[in-house]
Formats: C-alpha cells, sequence, structure tokens
C-alpha cells in the first residue's frame, strides 16, 4: 500500500499542476472555459481528499 505522505505529496502535485494550467488557459487569447472549468473542479476535489 502507498504510504499516506506520498499520496499527500501527489495530491499536492496535482494540484500545482493545475494552478498552473489554470494560469496559462486563463493569459491565452482563445479561452476555454470548460478547461478552466475542469481544472477547477480537480482543484476542489483534490483539496477534499488533502484535508
Amino acid at each position: 500500500m502507498i504510504p499516506l505522505v506520498l499520496f499527500q505529496i501527489a495530491l499536492v502535485i496535482i494540484i500545482i499542476r493545475s494552478i498552473y494550467s489554470i494560469a496559462q488557459l486563463s493569459n491565452s487569447f482563445d479561452r476555454n472555459w470548460l478547461e478552466l472549468l475542469y481544472h477547477l473542479a480537480v482543484i476542489i476535489v483534490t483539496l477534499r481528499f488533502l484535508f
């Protein structure tokens, strides 16, 4: 079984990657709102697992 610390590190990496993707998508001229909402949902679900 995966130790709890490794699982929490993986969740933090997922959050960082989603924030990075949101930042890139929000700066582009051709905003894909569905993609932005998807990454926001990933952050919300990941935070729920983390806390």
